[in-house]
């Protein structure tokens, strides 16, 4: 497989994989956009840890759906949407608190976790593959392809799994 070169390029290339690849794609994409979360303490304190422990739960979740765990459509239902309302969290926060530049890398950060959890409850292959590409783009911060993801994808073309992060904590389940 040659590189992907363009955003297309890798919707395409997941589109031919299965869902738990795409999600697992999608989860290590926005977990490298965590620590853009975690810098954000100094500033923000203590409210910034819960922001990064609800980002976590979330890529958590979505993780163990890649693994194969038994994840509830409710469940990635309730962390697409955990992202997006601690999106909205440090916006308000940023608005009592004070601006900082880093508050748009984070927020690419929570748009990267929702579109995970998006590939993950998608309602086909093909929109799956449109929410990975988002996750990965949000985690790219717009930007070109980075080298760690067009890696990734050249490993699930080869039929080879990703490793997925750990220390990750799953937000709900029935069962806990």
């Amino acid at each position: 497989m040659t590189a992907p070169r363009t955003w297309d390029d890798i919707e395409r290339l997941l589109a031919s994989l299965p869902r738990r690849s795409v999600a697992a794609f999608a989860v290590r994409a926005a977990a490298r956009m965590t620590p853009a979360v975690a810098a954000l303490e100094p500033k923000y304190g203590p409210e910034a840890r819960e922001w990064l422990a609800a980002v976590h739960g979330v890529l958590g979740t979505v993780a163990a759906f890649a693994r194969g765990d038994a994840v509830t459509r409710f469940t990635l239902d309730l962390a697409a949407e955990i992202a997006r309302a601690t999106a909205t969290a440090t916006a308000n926060a940023a608005r009592s608190l004070g601006p900082s530049l880093l508050i748009e890398d984070a927020e690419l950060a929570y748009a990267a976790a929702a579109y995970a959890a998006d590939a993950a409850r998608a309602s086909s292959d093909s929109r799956a593959a449109a929410m990975g590409t988002q996750a990965a783009r949000m985690a790219a911060g717009g930007g070109d392809i980075p080298a760690e993801q067009a890696t990734d994808l050249r490993a699930l073309a080869a039929g080879e799994e990703l490793e997925l992060p750990t220390g990750l904590q799953f937000i709900w389940s029935r069962d806990r």
